[in-house]
């Protein structure tokens, strides 16, 4: 079977509408783990009483507590992971709790979508008649505007990504049934189980030292040393609305102030250090224009947070949660900045 993970966090209307297009698409020969993100909307209670009034068989189980019971085809167990653990290490778990099941594929899908019916038979057949790929996504239009791509995978050169078609109309596609790729997005990807790693016993995908944002980037400058093939398969669709989870911070510069953080240690541990210098420069110059057009920074702000910036990515290997959560309220380096 296919072993479907979906994250949720205070998102049940959006998770809803995500497993009722699961419920309808045509490869059945699939399970769903729902695992839920310490929510304080009553998530689980909620999906547990939607999905069985609506006939399909729902299991329970908890971290630290984990049962593996006998799955069917089309059950949904729903995982409590009991706190905010962030994207990467909560797909990590759900990941690791499903392949006690041994899946012939992993698929991670963001609960804020919604699937054609086809989506998962069309890559689940074009990696059967192409093994050469290990990493699959599918076209991922946005959902309110369903003929115009959000993501048709990506390319990352020299450190720096760029989605394949984004803002483009699907029509305009021309690569025919794929489109190779160096990126895929964690809103949608399926991949094969040798893919995942393995780290003190626990199996994962994603790295564990960014709590927000960066693990698919990683990801991919990893799979690229590894020289693991990934392709979009522009046949199967699926529809984003587009970060429904973020935009629920007290600072504004918070998140970008996170986002740059990660890409410095994230690309400095696979760049050459030479290369690496040039590359910073670039970044800072970019991130310069952006506080200026984005936020009205005054040169001497940009550099004071850029200066921030550097010396906090020197001193670190990662960004954990308490740290972003920190910085998300105001605090730590840049309460500074504001002044």
């Amino acid at each position: 079977m296919i072993c479907i993970a979906v994250l949720n966090w205070n998102g049940y209307d959006d998770t809803v509408e995500c497993l009722d297009s699961l419920g309808g698409i045509d490869c059945r020969d699939h399970f769903i783990i729902v695992g839920d993100n310490g929510s304080t909307d009553g998530s689980l209670e909620r999906l547990e009483a939607c999905f069985k009034a609506k006939g399909r068989r729902v299991l329970r189980t908890r971290l630290g507590e984990e049962a593996w019971p006998e799955l069917k085809a089309g059950d949904i167990v729903l995982y409590d992971l009991l706190d905010n653990n962030g994207f990467s290490l909560a797909n990590n778990m759900m990941v690791r709790y499903g392949a006690h099941y041994s899946p012939e594929y992993f698929l991670l899908l963001n609960n804020d979508t919604a699937v054609q019916p086809d989506f998962l038979s069309k890559l689940s057949d074009f990696r059967r008649h192409n093994p050469e790929f290990k990493v699959l996504t599918p076209l991922i239009l946005y959902y309110r505007n369903r003929d115009t791509v959000w993501n048709g995978g990506g390319r990352i050169r020299w450190g720096f990504r760029k989605y394949r078609y984004k803002d483009r109309k699907a029509s305009e596609v021309r690569e025919g049934s794929f489109i190779g790729c160096s990126f895929v997005t964690g809103c949608c990807m399926l991949f094969t189980p040798d893919v995942l790693t393995e780290e003190d016993g626990r199996k994962k995908i994603f790295t564990e030292k960014f709590f927000y944002g960066e693990e698919d980037f990683e990801l991919a400058l990893r799979l690229r040393r590894q020289k693991v093939r990934m392709a979009c398969v522009t046949g199967s669709v699926i529809y984003h609305k587009v970060s429904a989870s973020v935009g629920r911070h007290s600072s504004k510069t918070g998140p970008v102030y996170i986002h740059f953080l990660n890409r410095l240690i994230d690309v400095r541990d696979y760049m050459h250090p030479l290369s690496y210098f040039f590359y910073r420069m670039v970044l800072c110059a970019t991130l310069a224009m952006y506080l200026r057009k984005s936020f009205s920074y005054s040169p001497a702000r940009s550099l004071k947070f850029i200066r921030t910036l550097l010396a906090d990515a020197r001193g670190r290997s990662s960004v954990p949660k308490d740290y972003c959560l920190e910085i998300f309220n105001g605090g730590g380096p840049i309460q500074d900045i504001a002044r």
